[in-house]
Parts: C-alpha cells; structure tokens; sequence
C-alpha cells in the first residue's frame, strides 16, 4: 500500500482560521486547522451540523479565504490572490458536487456537462463529453433533459460536470444527502472509483458513519477544530 508521504500533496493547510464576528462577539468557525489532502486517496470530513465542514471545504476550494493561516493549493500559495487568479488556480484543479444537483431544465445531460468547460472557455468535442459520460454510466442518457432522470442519474450528470474540467481534486458536499440509501450507495462507489481510476483527491462532508468507514481516511470536527 502507498503510504501518504510517497503521494502527492494537492492540498495544504496549516492554522486555518476562520472567524466572523457579530457586534462584540467573535465566531469562530474553523479554529486552526492542519490538514492535506492526497492524490489517490478519499478523505471524509465527519462532523455535525455547525461543526465548520462547509466553512473548511470552501477555504480549500478557495471560495473563501482563511482570516489566519497558510493555504497551498497544487504547489501554489493561494493567500492574498486575486478573484482572478482565484478562478485560474481553480480551474483544472477543483471539481465541486453539490448536494442539490443544480442542473439547468432546458439543457440535455451532454450541455449541462459542457457547461463549466463554455464558462471556461476551454476547447472540447462531443467525443470528450461521451468519455466523461461514460465514465459515469450515463451515455445513453446524453440527449436527454434532467426531468427524465432519476435523482441518482442526475447526481451523476453533477459528477460528470464536475469531472469535465479533468480536476485533481473532487470536492462533494453531502452528495447523498438527497439520494435513497441503495441510490446514495451507488454514487458513492462512483466516487471511490474514480478516485482510483483517475488518480484524483477526493473529499467528503458527511454526516453518515457508513460512508465516512468507506474513506481512506476520516477526520472528526467538532466547534471548528479537528478532534480525531
């Protein structure tokens, strides 16, 4: 078995803090946190409602910025960077799956997963697409809109969106939260599939016990701060 510091660290943060205030009261919603994330390798971050899983996952995505901290993302020290060079150290590193699938109704399964790489204005072909859709079970399905999916299909086209922009890290956010047990099961073995198929990181936010024992590794939030 690899060991982690034979791997590839893709994400790198030491004393992440993150604190709002509210008139004289500080919040403190991740109270430094140390942490890497792998390539190759599934990592789950277990903690209750109000823990700081959400607050964490969006300082590593580099949604927001940390108020303390230092923070690598792929090699590249990510404080104090513009909005703009935010998005360019996202692109082809992130791939973000929500747990509401945020499709758009009037586009087919094939358009919605085209959507990011348009944004980004990145060059594709209908022959890159199918390969993704493949990958995710979902090729016969590439002309058809969102409401003939199921809940679980849908949330493979969000897999697959998030997989057009070849990312190094795939970050899911309760992605079965919204999904029935055998359907949320499925999705999840996507997942771990991918992980190792693709060579990519992955992290979760959960509150489930059964998928956190499926991971490569667990960390436990509590009051924004890791206890085990």
């Amino acid at each position: 078995m690899i060991q982690n510091n034979e791997k590839k660290v893709l994400i790198k943060g030491r004393n992440l803090k993150r604190y709002y205030y509210r008139a004289a009261e500080t919040v403190k919603a991740l109270d430094g946190i140390d942490i890497d994330v792998f390539a190759g390798e599934s990592l789950c971050i277990l903690g209750a409602s109000g823990s700081g899983k959400t607050t964490l996952i969006n300082l590593l995505s580099a949604l927001d910025a940390p108020t303390e901290g230092e923070l690598f993302i792929d090699g590249k020290n990510v404080i104090g960077l513009s909005e703009n060079q935010l998005v360019d150290i996202r692109r082809g590193v992130i791939g973000y799956v929500f747990q509401k699938f945020h499709l758009i109704p009037t586009l087919s399964v094939a358009e919605n997963v085209a959507l990011p790489l348009m944004f980004l204005g990145m060059p594709y072909s209908d022959r890159d697409i199918d390969v993704i859709l493949d990958s995710v079970g979902l090729l016969d399905r590439r002309t058809h809109k969102p409401s003939e999916l199921s809940g679980g299909q849908m949330q493979r086209v969000a897999v697959a969106r998030a997989l057009a922009v070849k990312p190094k890290v795939l970050i899911a956010d309760e992605p079965t939260g919204n999904l029935d047990k055998q359907t949320g099961d499925d999705v999840f073995a996507l997942f771990l599939d991918l992980v190792k198929q693709q060579n990519i990181g992955f992290i979760l936010t959960t509150h489930n016990l059964e998928l956190a024992e499926r991971c490569d590794r667990v960390i436990v939030l509590e009051d924004g701060k890791i206890i085990s």
